[in-house]
This record gives structure tokens, C-alpha cells and sequence, in this order.
């Protein structure tokens, strides 16, 4: 039975279990949640519980790409709030791919800024323990140039989201961008993070040439040419640094074949992760050890990487327990194809504090390793802090998923910014700290 778009009212857990079980969901769900306190070992480090503070993009930092106060504000509150792994939001490997003049961007002459960010993100949680940080390495294709004369850099023409003026990236170019990538990743480890994300998701550059099915040349057509610029950045970064190497990796695009990844030729609703299952294992065997799983492309889809209550009438197509179902079942088949690795989940912020019971339930049977949050720590960067110490999160401040802050962004292009409806009988604004 499909159950129609609801905005959470949920008054006890028995009552989501009941649309859980009326729908045949499989979503899992644990009592306890101690699961979540226990440290897992990557590498050559302890991460010291299974808590993620999810990459968000906060078009904060300063002209020159470096992180701004603010950004040094809002990593701040997510280590002393206790994420065990602090995903950095996108940072730009050169200057045209950039999304918005404010984006973050790692080069030789900031990295000092970026080895700061890593200071402050430890001393921030030393009463407790030490996050581990990955930088989301990132071009942003199609929605790169978005503030400059320049325009688009894509991957191919995609007439479902098409981009005025937009010049698609020769091979050559796409050549020169791996030793971007592999710089960047050479500054990270600099700087002192644990890890770099090759991202390949949410339409993004190399989540792009992985559908490129249309283009031409090496990087285009069949799979092993459309698979072949992430898996030669991640063989680059891994022969020429130390650091860890991980990847947030779109598994279903929800676009239509062939303009989508993970996706049916029967139809964008339908996941196909033949292709993504192959990848993964691809991946693993180049040393690949961390995952991050998420769906969905955000000009297209955004209610399949975000189930919310409201947004939109998009967000309204599908009840958010299916979104979120769906999310953490997709993320189970790359964890059943590469059980070796750590998996992080995604899409747990609409469930409030049942986020957590979700969690540890998806932990205990092995569907993951990790959860990870992303909209909630931009609202409540104490979350996992009370998950872990408090007896749980709050309602109260819990993220309502109103989307605010995504819609904020994309309407002014300015600096992220947590909006809170509906807080004791009145509408709240406030700045992200």
C-alpha cells in the first residue's frame, strides 16, 4: 500500500512503526541505541562513534575560497555537538568550478586558512574526543559558473536539466582536472584532514560523466569510459598521498535513462544499481574504504535526497517514510557489495528524534556503519551530543524539514541560514551558527 505525503506529526514511535508496516517498508528500527556510541577503526584511526554530520553547503566562505568566521563557527558547533565524522560541505578543486563565488576553494595560498579549519574542528572537541574529517572534493559541472561570464562547465548536454551557455568539457580538459583533483587532495592532507571525498553525486561534475552515455570520446559511453576519470583521481590520490581516500557516490539519480545513473531503462522511478554495485567494488578494489551513499539530483529530484515536509509541490509526490526507506535499502546493496568497506547512510533528518532509533537498528543489521545527518546539525548541532549523553534528541529542536535553508540559498545566493518554522507558536529566523 503506497501512503500519501504527510508532514510528521508522529506522536510515538508506534505510530511510524504503524506506516511502516502498512506500507511493507523495510525500514529498521532499534530500541536502544547504544550501537551508535561505539567506535569503528578506518585506517589508521578510531572514529569515535557512529554519528555524521553530513556535508551542506554554506556559501560562507571568503573571496578567495578560504573558510570564512563563519565557517570556523559552524565546524566548531558540530565537534563540541560530538559528530564522530565531520563531512566538510564542498570545497572547489579550481576556480571555474565553482558554483558560487562563495564556495569554498582549497589552492596552495589558503591552505594555511584550511589547516586552520582543522585546528579549530579539534580543539573544538577535545573534551570528548577528536571528529574525523573528510573534504568533499568538488567541480560542480553544470552548476558551475553560475555568478561569472564564463558559464556552465558540463560534462555533456542533459536536455532534462539544461544550462544557458553551458561548454562542455573537451577530454583533454577533463585530463588536466584529474591533477586538480590530486592537489587539492595533496593540500588536504597538508592542512591535516583524515580524508578527501572524490564526490560523485547530486548532478555534480563526476556524477555527471558517470551518465554520460550520449558524450563522445574517453570519458563517455560505455561504462568503463564513464567510470574512468573518478577511478583515475582515486588512483592518483592514492599513489601520490597517505590520506583516505572516500567517496559520496550517487547510486540513483531518479533522471530517465540514459540521462541518469542507477536508473531503469523501464523508468526514473525504477533504481537499477547493477552500475553502481559494479563501481563500488571497482572502487574498493583501487582502495576505496569509506562510502558515503546518497540519490537524487537536486534540480530534479530533491525530494529523494531530502524527504521533507515541505519544499514544494515535488516534495508532496511521495510520503517522506518512502524516500527515506528508499535511501537506506539503496545504501544496504552497497554495503552487502563491498561489506568490508565503511558505509555512511543518509536521509535521516525527517524522522526527528526517531532519526537515531533508525539508525542504530540500520547499524545492528548491517545495513551501514554510519549515520549521517545533514540538515539537523545546521539547525541542532548538539544532536548527536544528546543522542549520545542526553537521553536523545529534542523535538523542539530538531530540524522541521521545512527546507528554508535550501530555498534561501537558491534564492539570494547568499550565506546559509537556518529557518525554523512554527517554534513555540511563532515563525523563527536565525543566522547558522
Amino acid at each position: 500500500m503506497d501512503l500519501q505525503h504527510r508532514i510528521f506529526d508522529y506522536e510515538s514511535s508506534e505510530q511510524l512503526l504503524h506506516d511502516r508496516q502498512i506500507a511493507g517498508l523495510q525500514l529498521p528500527f532499534a530500541r536502544e541505541t547504544g550501537i551508535l556510541k561505539t567506535p569503528l577503526r578506518l585506517g589508521q584511526r578510531q572514529i569515535e562513534n557512529r554519528l555524521a554530520a553530513q556535508p551542506v553547503e554554506g556559501f560562507d566562505a571568503l573571496p578567495d575560497g578560504s573558510p570564512s568566521e563563519k565557517n570556523m563557527a559552524r565546524y566548531r558547533a558540530y565537534a563540541a555537538g560530538m559528530s564522530g565524522m565531520i563531512w566538510l560541505e564542498s570545497v572547489s578543486v579550481c576556480a571555474s568550478g565553482r558554483s558560487n563565488p562563495s564556495q569554498l576553494w582549497l589552492r596552495r595560498e589558503n591552505v594555511d586558512r584550511f589547516r586552520c579549519l582543522a585546528d579549530e574542528i579539534r580543539t573544538a572537541a577535545n573534551s570528548w574526543g577528536r571528529p574525523y574529517t573528510v573534504v568533499q572534493l568538488t567541480h560542480s559541472g553544470r552548476y558551475s559558473g553560475q555568478h561569472s561570464a564564463a558559464g556552465p562547465e558540463s560534462a555533456f548536454h542533459n536536455p532534462l536539466i539544461p544550462k544557458e551557455h553551458e561548454r562542455i568539457l573537451t577530454d583533454g580538459e577533463l585530463s588536466s582536472l584529474e591533477d586538480d583533483y590530486l592537489l587539492a587532495a595533496q593540500l588536504a592532507q597538508e592542512a591535516g584532514f583524515d580524508a578527501v571525498d572524490v564526490r560523485a553525486c547530486h548532478g555534480y561534475l563526476i556524477n555527471e560523466l558517470l551518465a554520460a552515455r550520449e558524450r563522445e570520446g574517453r570519458y563517455g559511453g560505455g561504462f568503463e569510459n564513464r567510470a574512468r576519470f573518478l577511478l583515475d583521481v582515486v588512483e592518483k590520490i592514492r599513489a601520490h598521498t597517505e590520506i583516505e581516500v572516500a567517496v559520496r557516490l550517487n547510486v540513483y539519480d531518479a533522471l530517465a535513462y540514459p540521462y541518469g545513473f542507477g536508473v531503469s531503462q523501464k523508468g526514473a522511478a525504477i533504481p537499477d544499481l547493477e552500475e553502481p554495485v559494479r563501481l563500488a567494488k571497482l572502487l574498493f578494489e583501487r582502495g576505496v574504504r569509506l562510502f558515503n551513499i546518497t540519490c537524487g539530483i537536486g534540480a530534479c529530484s530533491p525530494q529523494v535526497i531530502r524527504p521533507s515536509d515541505t519544499g514544494g509541490e515535488i516534495y508532496r509526490t511521495e510520503h517522506p517514510l518512502t524516500g527515506v526507506d528508499r535511501m537506506l535499502r539503496l545504501t544496504r546493496q552497497i554495503k552487502q557489495a563491498v561489506p568490508q568497506a565503511a558505509v555512511v547512510a543518509s536521509a535521516f533528518t525527517w524522522l526527528r528524534e526517531f532519526g537515531a532509533n533508525v539508525a542504530a537498528g540500520g547499524i545492528e543489521q548491517g545495513w551501514f556503519d554510519f549515520a549521517g545527518f545533514g540538515r539537523q546539525p545546521v539547525c541542532y548541532p548538539d544532536y548527536a551530543r544528546d543522542i549520545l549523553t542526553g537521553g536523545g534528541m529534542k523535538r523542539e529542536r530538531c530540524c522541521t524539514t521545512c527546507n528554508g535553508c535550501m530555498a534561501w540559498i537558491k534564492k539570494t545566493g547568499k550565506a546559509i541560514r537556518c529557518v525554523k518554522a512554527e517554534t513555540g507558536g511563532r515563525t523563527k529566523e536565525r543566522d547558522a551558527k
